[in-house]
């Protein structure tokens, strides 16, 4: 399992980013946002290959806001 915002998702082996992105909701291919997996930053050129361990507390700030 892993942690995504507080929320429980099943892990699988070689599990990315952009799966986690479709799994909580995000439709932009590329959305605006921070991710920290266990309290460390993941640079946005990493994210695409990042594979995500197993029981990892990953962080997805959004920081487009709307108005």
């Amino acid at each position: 399992m892993i942690k995504v915002n507080g929320k429980l998702l099943e892990w699988r082996p070689n599990i990315t980013f952009a799966d986690i992105y479709r799994q909580i909701g995000y439709t932009l291919k590329n959305p605006r946002v921070i991710v920290r997996i266990n309290g460390e930053a993941v640079a946005k050129t990493e994210r695409s290959g990042f594979i995500i361990p197993d029981e990892s507390d990953i962080e997805v700030i959004n920081t487009l806001c709307g108005g």
